[in-house]
């Protein structure tokens, strides 16, 4: 009868975590390819585009209109927070470990709509999109 019980209570609990969506999910956070990125960006000039490689790898090469913020530099917080959080963001770093971690942060924040793109630049160059070189 207990293990009846406890299984159902399990079932129950698993059910409500498939059903119930990310807090990122839910807030405009999303992960995205470079392709759809590309074409948001191509849809709506509006959006605001976040490097957060450093300056070298910047300056190597980079989406057009993009703002470099690097991500190791001692006032990244302060300029991420500079940032209106009402605009529409793409973000993005070399393979996406760090635009990874800013993602997460951005789950406390009232950031509403962020677009991340986990392939990163490299992926960007991977799919042949255009760029600043």
């Amino acid at each position: 009868m207990y293990w009846k019980q406890t299984r159902r209570q399990f079932l129950g609990a698993a059910a409500m975590l498939m059903i119930t969506p990310h807090p990122a999910a839910a807030s405009g956070l999303r992960d995205v390819t470079p392709r759809d990125a590309y074409e948001a960006l191509e849809t709506d000039p509006s959006i605001v585009v976040l490097d957060i490689r450093t300056p070298f790898e910047f300056k190597r090469g980079h989406i057009e209109g993009a703002i470099n913020i690097d991500f190791y530099a001692k006032d990244f917080a302060d300029r991420i927070m500079a940032l209106e959080p009402g605009r529409t963001y793409v973000m993005y770093c070399h393979a996406g470990g760090r635009s990874h971690a800013l993602m997460r942060a951005f789950t406390r924040t009232d950031f509403k709509d962020v677009m991340h793109i986990p392939a990163g630049f490299s992926g960007w160059r991977r799919e042949r999109l255009p760029y600043v070189r």
